[in-house]
Formats: structure tokens, C-alpha cells, sequence
């Protein structure tokens, strides 16, 4: 993916959630991204206490030499920024939410809380059980059709899951 292409970022995160992480810190962070006064910015969700106190509620996203960087919108604080994932939340997702999710681009599927992952692989639908991180394999299941896949997995699919728009994880490219 073209994440250091300017429009092409903009196009596919307003609106969204993402995690991402700061300069080489550890330490993922969540927030919303949402357009204000003619600039994106990251509303922070969710970080580690005192990364929070580092990075702040809110971040404007801006470009130089191709590098991303989220700047602290009251102190002016930059840092480069890594984006891990892009996608909208969908609680207990029904196989028709998930077909809808798609049409708006979501690549696959993600349940965090499960380290559980959804997505479609030739003329199958597949679903990876305890996939630790989005990288390394669980136990893979595959099905003709999301309504059965669904409906096989009625306790893995209850809760919050993400639909994915991109993911920094090679595999998912």
C-alpha cells in the first residue's frame, strides 16, 4: 500500500480508526481521524497512561519528504508516526455488514479481543482462530460463503471486530 502517498492516506482514513505507534516507541496507540479546519487530525481513543501524556488528545497528521508525522495541535510537538492498522469498528457483525464493509474496501476482518482474522482467499472465506498479532497462523477454517461461516462461528463472531482497510502486515498487502 502507498501509505507515503499524501491523497491516497487522506483518502482512505477520514472518518476511520487506526492503531499506530510514534517514533520507536512500543507502545501502540488508538485514535479516530477526523477532518478539522481543512486538516486531518487523530483524536487519541486509547494509549498507555504515560504515553498519553507524552502525545496528547489530539494530533494533526502532515507530510515532509514522504514521512508521515503527527504533531501535537497544543504544544507543536512533531513525531513520525507508523500506522499499523486502518478500519471501522462493527459490533457482532452479520455476514451482510461484512459484505457491506467490503464493497467500501475493507480487505478482511479483525477481532482483537480473539486474535481472530476473517478474510477471503480464492472463492473461500477463512476464518484464522487465535492468530497471535495478525501474523503468525492459528486454526484456519474456510467456507463458500460469509452467511456459513457466520453462522458456523456464532461465538467467535459476538463482540467487536474491525473492518480492516489497511494493515502494515505484509501478508494482508
Amino acid at each position: 500500500m502507498r501509505l507515503n502517498d499524501k491523497e491516497y492516506l487522506l483518502s482512505i482514513i477520514e472518518g476511520k480508526r487506526m492503531d499506530f505507534y510514534l517514533e520507536d516507541d512500543m507502545f501502540e496507540i488508538e485514535g479516530r481521524v477526523v477532518k478539522k479546519d481543512g486538516d486531518m487530525v487523530v483524536e487519541v481513543l486509547e494509549a498507555v497512561g504515560h504515553v498519553l501524556d507524552i502525545v496528547g488528545r489530539s494530533l494533526r497528521l502532515r507530510f515532509d519528504y514522504k514521512k508521515l508525522y503527527a504533531e501535537r495541535l497544543d504544544t507543536g510537538k512533531s513525531f513520525e508516526m507508523e500506522i499499523n492498522r486502518v478500519y471501522d469498528l462493527i459490533a457482532n457483525p452479520t455476514a451482510e455488514e461484512f459484505s457491506e464493509k467490503i464493497k467500501k474496501g475493507a480487505k478482511c476482518f479483525f477481532r482483537k479481543q480473539s486474535d481472530t482474522l476473517v478474510w477471503r482467499e480464492a472463492d473461500k472465506w477463512v476464518i484464522e482462530l487465535n492468530k497471535i498479532n495478525m501474523y503468525f497462523n492459528g486454526d484456519r477454517y474456510y467456507y463458500n460463503s460469509l452467511q456459513e461461516l457466520c453462522s458456523s462461528n456464532a461465538a467467535q463472531m459476538a463482540g467487536d471486530w474491525q473492518a480492516v482497510y489497511y494493515s502494515s502486515e505484509p501478508e494482508l498487502e
